[in-house]
């Protein structure tokens, strides 16, 4: 499976490592675990580490379902932080796609190119 989930309860930080090509399915999926807390409850910050993976199959229309449950599930949490880490290489249409359709409610949403710079935002107090 592409997709690793590790918790880090302590800093409430969920990371889900992505490898290899990704779908729309297994994206979903893994989200709706989540959001459901069937393997943990879920936590308030968010690393999405796609520097290795393949989204290429993802539409538009992917893009803008999977904003929308994260939008659903936490609408309104001004704690909520979502990292999203990508490759030097990496072209950020997809996530700057994400970002736009999640901006109103997700005011917390950034791409980053660099683990450190991520992490160290996650880690910072959302005030």
């Amino acid at each position: 499976m592409p997709i690793t989930t590790r918790r880090n309860p302590a800093r409430d930080i969920t990371t889900f490592e992505c490898d290899g090509d990704l779908s729309f399915v297994e994206i979903v999926a893994v989200i709706e675990r989540f959001i459901q807390g069937t393997v943990a409850p879920p936590t308030t910050k968010l690393l999405w580490d796609i520097r290795t993976a393949s989204i290429d199959n993802l539409s538009e229309d992917h893009v803008s379902h999977i904003a929308n449950l994260v939008i659903n599930y936490r609408a309104g949490a001004k704690d909520t932080k979502i990292a999203i880490l990508i490759s030097e290489k990496f072209n950020s249409d997809i996530a700057k796609k994400f970002k736009a359709k999640a901006k109103d409610v997700l005011e917390n949403l950034i791409v980053f190119r660099k683990i450190d710079e991520a992490t160290k935002w996650l880690k910072k107090d959302s005030a």
